[in-house]
This record gives structure tokens, C-alpha cells and sequence, in this order.
């Protein structure tokens, strides 16, 4: 008997028949994932102004005034622990007439400054026999007033500052002029303000005032933290106040104010003023 006979009518048998696969499966993977985030910003800002006045008048009276402050802060360092100060103003400062100034710094390295300049020409007097003035007399006036401020390349390492407060209460009320205040308790404050007058009295003419402010912060570190890494010991923290109450009210003329209890602040208020046709 021929067995591949016999062997493959079997073999076409079991493929008829239905088949059945069971089988179980684990599959353990082990994913590993690496990402690079690269965020590359650029701006670039150019801003340039430029004004040409020219004035071509026959005048008989002229004012010009110019007040200019610069404060620089470069390369300083304060490390201190515990560093507690305090600035107060109370029931100062009030019912003055003029020019008032105030600078108060209990901090380190504070550059504080008031500077005021006014410039008034004469009046014309009436000729006299009943004469009048020349209605053609004109009068120029011209004011400015600049800040330059720069902070850069300065450390504050301190620990614990359990206060460190400006306080201005009850003050800098009811006063007819110019009043100027500066208070920092901090470090590396630059503060200012500036104020610029000209006045013309004559019949008419022109009137120029320009005011100016520049300030830069850069390459500052402040490192103002409760510890210094010391396990088990407790801290105090960092806790600062500047508080100004019941103060700068009722005055009359221009008022200007600042206070800073931190680091590094540029503050600066810059007024110029001119004018002209106050004659007769």
C-alpha cells in the first residue's frame, strides 16, 4: 500500500476541520525619551526723535533755564545680616511757602537730589509823561529739565530683615511753591526731581520747554533671602513697608515725592515750565 496516498487525503481532512489558537502574551517595553527645547527671542528697538526748533524773532526780553541731575550707582555691594532701618516724616514738611526740599535715606548708597531752577526777565516799565510801551516788544523763554539715572553691576546679599519701613504721616501739607521729598530706607536708590521755569513778562513772543528722563537698570543681582541654606534654625523673613498718610494734600504749585523701602529703584519726577504774554 502506497503511504503518500493515505497521508495526504489526511492531511486535506484536518484542513477542513475548524482550527482553534490560544496563547497568552507579556509584553514589558522600556520607552526612553529625550527633548530639546531651544527658544531663541530677539527684539530690537530703535526709537530716534529729533526736533529742530528755530526761532527767528526780534525780542527785547528773554528767560532760559535749565536744571540737569545725573545719578550713577556702578559696582556696589551691600551684604548684610539683619540689615532693620527705618525712615519717618511725621508732621513735617507743611504750611512753607518757596521751595522746599527733604531727603531722608537711612540705606546704603542712595543717591538723592532736588534741583530747581527758575529764570524771570523784568518787567517793562511805562514810559513815563502817560507813554505806553512799544506793543511790538516780544519776549522768548525757555526751559528744560533732565534726568539721567543708571543702576548696573550691583550686589544686595542680605539675611533677615525683620523691618525695614518709610513712613511719611501727617506731613507735606498745605504748601504754596515747589516741594520736593525723597526717602529711602533701601539700597542703591537713585531719586530726583527736577523743576524748570522760564517766564517772559513781556506783551507776547515764544515760549519753549522741554523735559527729559532716562533710566537703566542692568546686570543687578538682589539676593535678599530667609537663610543662607542653615538646616534647623528659624528665620525671620523679609519684610518691608512704605507707607505714606494723611500727607501731600492741599498744596498749590507742583509737589513732587519719592519713596523706596527696596533696592536698586530709579525715581525721578522732571517738570518744565515756560511761558510768555505776562506784560501789560
Amino acid at each position: 500500500m502506497n503511504k503518500t496516498r493515505v497521508i495526504l487525503p489526511l492531511i486535506a481532512l484536518v484542513g477542513l476541520l475548524p482550527t482553534l489558537a490560544m496563547a497568552d502574551v507579556d509584553v514589558r517595553a522600556r520607552v526612553t525619551k529625550q527633548k530639546d527645547i531651544r527658544i531663541q527671542e530677539r527684539i530690537n528697538i530703535q526709537k530716534q526723535a529729533v526736533i529742530d526748533a528755530r526761532v527767528r524773532r526780534e525780542v527785547t526780553k528773554a528767560a532760559e533755564s535749565q536744571a540737569l541731575v545725573n545719578q550713577t550707582n556702578w559696582n556696589n555691594e551691600v551684604c548684610t545680616n539683619c540689615d532693620e532701618k527705618r525712615d519717618i516724616i511725621v508732621n513735617s514738611g507743611s504750611g512753607n511757602s518757596g521751595v522746599l526740599d527733604i531727603n531722608q535715606s537711612a540705606g546704603n548708597m542712595n543717591n538723592q537730589g532736588n534741583a530747581v531752577s527758575i529764570a524771570v526777565d523784568v518787567q517793562i516799565e511805562v514810559p513815563p509823561n502817560g507813554g505806553t510801551e512799544d506793543p511790538r516788544d516780544e519776549g522768548f523763554a525757555d526751559s528744560q529739565a533732565h534726568v539721567d539715572q543708571k543702576n548696573f553691576n550691583n550686589l544686595v546679599d542680605t539675611v533677615n530683615i525683620l523691618f525695614r519701613d518709610a513712613l511719611i504721616r501727617d506731613s507735606i501739607n498745605n504748601n504754596a511753591g515747589v516741594a520736593h521729598v525723597n526717602q529711602a530706607p533701601g539700597n542703591m536708590a537713585n531719586q530726583s526731581n527736577t523743576f524748570s521755569l522760564a517766564v517772559s513778562l513781556a506783551r507776547g513772543g515764544v515760549a519753549l520747554a522741554e523735559a527729559d528722563l532716562g533710566q537703566v537698570n542692568r546686570n543687578n543681582r538682589v539676593e535678599e533671602s530667609d537663610s543662607r541654606g542653615i538646616r534647623d534654625a528659624q528665620f525671620i523673613g523679609i519684610n518691608k513697608r512704605a507707607d505714606i498718610i494723611g500727607s501731600i494734600n492741599g498744596n498749590t504749585g507742583v509737589v513732587g515725592v519719592n519713596q523706596s523701602a527696596g533696592n536698586m529703584a530709579n525715581q525721578a519726577n522732571v517738570v518744565s515750565f515756560s511761558s510768555t504774554g505776562f506784560g501789560n
